[in-house]
């Protein structure tokens, strides 16, 4: 066994927490449709429909607002959905009309876009000062937004018409997640929360090869890394060939930011840490991504690593899993659904979800999350009610995200989820918006597993096929994998978010692209060997030079200025 470098003291996870510096005047409501909580006033008032006194609900049960009289709101729709269920499109669609059934709301889609270029769309709206009553948008789009005096100030109409099960879930108002939208002490959107176990990294092994090997699983990054050395050089699937890789690596090195956090180095795109002197660096300039960098070179060097990984994209990397030759996939609870392609190839292979162990003797391994959130909710200052967009975050919270089982929109959402064309395209995805919750559904699949349960509140589609006896063994065993193995891995306390979470700055919109591709091609350098990781000062220097330096100041300048 190779000597090995001391570890490095792992950082101690701090959750930002700050307000935008810009103070921004928001316009009062528009005069038309029906049934608002609030007065009306135009902007030349210089008071905000929030500054105004609102009518505020008496209880919880008055927060899930239904109206009597059919109101409409327009909306913004990022396209997820390629297939729809026959007869049915982005706006017409059974989810859409719960939506009305259940609230009351009517939802216009004013823009309708795919992903890619739905920012360019919303940009064009806020140019000509035409954008939709609501919609869910990036940080960006949200400064952009608030500069341009097109939002509303939502803190009061929080304040009194959400739940105490959303405030819950979005956590206090001065939490990270929130920068993006408020300034000067208002929120001027709403987070629109997705779960942090999306961010979570788990390290998937092959069990068969631990067991031919007599490997016990993982608890140290020494251990990981002698693994690793094993499954390369002690021919794990006995064929007799020096044929195995350890550890799944593709071009965009997917997976490694993981490894690195397990040694204190947050090197995410977008990832910031915030220094002793309060200046801020980008987490993968962090001298202590060095170690794990090294370890990676070594096992490149030993044959542990696809030599020709820098030059394969994640389909074509992954077909060495479906061909049985990785032992380790850095993923996620839902990775299953990639390993698949080797559980039915590969005759007696399984995969096993396993922690992330710190590099620190006894220490504890912090994901570091960027922002969970899918994005953040404005209400533009001429919608009439703007109690309606907090009265959707309601019911979408305790009818999908945290589910208050019994309540009208849970009781159909899951109804329309048993549709057959429904569940295919994604109940979830035909809704105008979405949110999900922390909450550990595998803890929850076992315990109404062994207490014989046949369904579960929320997640009940999921659960069906858990427990299905009429799956195919390739499908059945993804599913139990996903939700009894991958989400049991998952710790959801154990969190390290990124110091900043607010707009891009001035100079990352203009450089960020050009640093994020100096940070691949130098980790990749140094994992291939072509470079010293003993050289890591010099793409310190580099780094900054490119603008990292001038990210840096001005996110401090930003920070200070709150």
């Amino acid at each position: 066994m190779r000597k090995r470098k001391n570890s490095y003291q792992r950082k101690t996870a701090v959750l930002a927490a700050f307000m935008a510096a810009s103070t921004i005047l928001a316009a009062g409501c528009g005069s038309e449709g029906g049934d608002s909580a609030g007065n009306s006033q135009t902007a030349d008032s210089g008071e905000t429909a929030a500054q105004e006194e609102i009518v505020k609900p008496q209880s919880e049960e008055e927060k899930l607002k239904h109206y009597d009289e059919t109101i409409t709101l327009t909306y913004a729709k990022s396209e997820t959905v390629t297939d729809y269920p026959t007869g049915q499109d982005a706006q017409n669609n059974a989810l859409y009309d719960m939506w009305e059934e259940v609230m009351g709301i009517h939802v216009e889609n004013q823009i309708t876009a795919s992903s890619d270029n739905f920012n360019e769309k919303m940009n064009l709206a806020i140019t000509t000062g035409d954008i939709p009553d609501f919609a869910v948008v990036d940080a960006a789009t949200m400064q952009s937004l608030i500069e341009n005096e097109l939002v509303m100030d939502m803190s009061e109409y929080y304040d009194a018409w959400a739940t105490d099960k959303l405030k819950e879930n979005l956590g206090d108002t001065e939490d990270a997640i929130w920068s993006a939208c408020t300034s000067d002490g208002k929120a001027y959107g709403i987070p629109v929360i997705n779960t942090v176990a999306d961010q979570i990294w788990e390290l998937w092994i092959r069990k068969d090869w631990l067991d031919a090997l007599g490997l016990e699983e993982p608890t140290t990054m020494e251990e990981f890394w002698d693994m690793c050395e094993a499954f390369t050089t002690q021919d794990p699937d006995g064929n007799g060939e020096a044929d195995t890789y350890a550890l799944y690596m593709d071009k965009d090195l997917l997976g490694m930011d993981a490894l690195m956090a397990a040694y204190g180095a947050y090197t995410m795109d977008d990832y910031y840490v915030k220094q002793e002197d309060g200046s801020y660096i980008a987490g993968c300039i962090d001298e202590k991504a060095a170690e794990p960098l090294s370890e990676l070179a070594h096992l490149y060097e030993i044959g542990g690593i696809d030599p020709e990984f820098a030059v394969k994209d994640n389909t074509t990397a992954e077909s060495l899993i479906a061909e049985g030759k990785v032992g380790v996939y850095v993923g996620h609870f839902f990775s299953p659904g990639t390993l698949q392609s080797c559980y039915e190839n590969v005759e007696g292979s399984d995969w096993i979800a396993v922690p992330i162990p710190s590099a620190e003797e006894g220490g504890t391994y912090e994901s570091g999350v960027v922002a969970n959130v899918y994005g953040y909710m404005y209400c533009s200052s001429e919608c009439q009610n703007p109690e309606a967009i907090i009265a959707m975050l309601n019911w979408v919270c305790e009818g999908y995200a945290d589910p208050t089982p019994g309540n009208a929109f849970y009781e159909k959402y899951n109804e329309l989820a048993q549709d057959a064309e429904i569940g295919a395209a994604g109940a979830n995805n035909l809704m105008p918006f979405q949110m999900a919750s922390n909450t550990n559904w595998g803890e929850v699949f076992e315990e109404a597993i062994a207490n014989g349960e046949d369904h579960v509140d929320g997640k009940d589609a999921d659960y069906q096929k858990v427990i299905s006896t009429e799956l195919d063994e390739a499908t059945s065993w993804t599913w139990n994998k996903i939700y009894l193995e991958g989400y049991q891995a998952l710790d959801f306390e154990n969190i390290r978010y990124s110091d900043y979470m607010g707009a891009p700055t001035e100079t990352s919109t203009k450089k960020q692209s050009i640093l994020d591709d100096e940070k691949l091609k130098t980790y990749i350098a140094m994992i291939m060997g072509e470079t010293s990781t003993d050289s890591f000062g010099d793409f310190i220097t580099k780094y900054q030079e490119l603008g990292g330096s001038e990210i840096g100041e001005e996110i401090k300048a930003y920070m200070e200025s709150r």
